[in-house]
């Protein structure tokens, strides 16, 4: 008898032609991008609320930063990267009309190619825009400066955001930056976490 579990075992081998003629690499439920040995990953999570006779799942997208990699990670540029492992990340609800948590859920009796078709027009409506936006570093700085979406936690952007500003030269906006998050922070948890990542990275020497 068929299950979910097959089911969406089914909706990701319809998926693997699409998602190979776009340049993607499989591993797991996630497919990965590299550009320039940057990763763009594009995820999909089971519910749990998934049950014998429906199948509920949504799509996590990040990016990876090889140069924040090689700082963050015991590294080895040989390995595809975690998805918790993304600077940045995102859920595709985020980036869709309507609702900030989407999920897909199919019955055994719906048509998978109905579904499939609609999986493949978000990733390519949706998911790549964002992600071709972010996955080299001028990229993440541009998203993590103009952006309200970070993709991250405020003390994760003020890490990442700092460490590739100093990497790239541009002081000016490394101390606009700085002095920007330090008024905000002031008196709060986030200022000590900023000024010991200051150290870290040899902010002023």
């Amino acid at each position: 008898m068929v299950n979910y579990m097959e089911i969406f075992k089914e909706i990701i081998t319809a998926l693997n032609p699409f998602f190979k003629q776009n340049g993607f690499t499989k591993k797991g439920n996630t497919y990965y991008l590299e550009v320039n040995k940057n990763y763009g990953l594009v995820n999909f999570q089971k519910s749990r609320e998934s049950t014998k006779d429906l199948i509920k799942f949504t799509i996590n997208f990040g990016i990876y930063s090889n140069f924040l990699g090689q700082l963050e990670y015991d590294y080895n540029n040989l390995l595809k990267p975690e998805f918790d492992q993304c600077q940045w990340q995102a859920r595709v609800g985020t980036f869709m009309s309507g609702s900030d948590d989407y999920w897909w859920s199919v019955n055994l009796s719906d048509d998978l190619n109905n579904v499939t078709n609609n999986v493949m027009d978000i990733v390519r409506n949706n998911i790549m825009p964002e992600m071709y936006k972010r996955l080299s570093d001028d990229g993440l700085i541009n998203c993590w400066m103009n952006e309200t979406f970070a993709g991250t936690t405020e003390i994760g952007r003020f890490k990442y955001l700092t460490t590739l500003l100093k990497a790239k030269g541009d002081f000016n906006t490394l101390n606009q930056v700085i002095e920007t998050f330090m008024k905000h922070t002031q008196g709060k948890p986030n200022a000590i976490i900023a000024i010991e990542h200051l150290k870290e990275i040899q902010y002023g020497k």
